[in-house]
């Protein structure tokens, strides 16, 4: 059992590292492109008091890419908020069970909206952007991207914790009942 869940979470390792970080690059490029367009429609406005029409809307949409693209690494790493308050006092073995029980809910959750995010990008064929002029179904896109990548992170939180608890690994770190992935060079 132990063989089994080791094999399987160095593979999910393997393919969710990656796509992490590369989520995490192309976010950081989308940032970059946000910045670019606010400064370019400020110039625009003070040196030529001219108004980009599509400056605020394509800043929107880089900024929503952004946060989605770069959501699986912030899951896998624990970088999110966690409320420790009333956790401190479990033992890890009771921890790591809750964990598995918190990771389930939320790979449960992302794989409804998953499903449910197809229809949301095929509504999205029939609408029009009024600054860019472009499908929103292709702004849309990144929804279920990012919520396969939040899902394959999930699956990998459970596996962990499940080693954990299998294997008996006090040395596991825990932010909240989400287990931190130290180095990405050890999966």
């Amino acid at each position: 059992m132990i063989d089994a869940l080791s094999a399987a979470l160095r593979g999910l390792a393997k393919v969710n590292a990656p796509i992490a970080r590369w989520g995490l690059s192309v976010s950081a490029l989308f940032l970059a492109f946000m910045l670019v367009v606010a400064l370019a429609q400020i110039l625009s406005r003070v040196l030529f008091n001219h108004t980009l029409d599509w400056a605020e809307e394509a800043a929107r949409m880089a900024l929503v890419w952004s946060a989605l693209l770069a959501a699986p690494i912030g899951y896998r790493a624990a970088g999110h908020v966690a409320i420790t308050a009333f956790i401190e006092g479990l033992s890890m073995r009771t921890l790591c069970v809750t964990g598995v029980i918190v990771n389930a809910l939320i790979a449960w959750i992302c794989a409804i909206f998953l499903l449910e995010s197809f229809d949301f990008v095929a509504r999205g064929s029939t609408i029009v952007s009024t600054g860019l002029g472009i499908k929103m179904s292709f702004v849309y896109s990144i929804v279920p991207v990012a919520l396969l990548a939040l899902l394959l992170v999930a699956l990998e939180a459970i596996l962990r914790l499940l080693h954990a608890i299998f294997a008996d690994e006090p040395e596991l770190l825990l932010v909240g009942v989400v287990p931190v992935l130290q180095r990405d060079d050890e999966n």
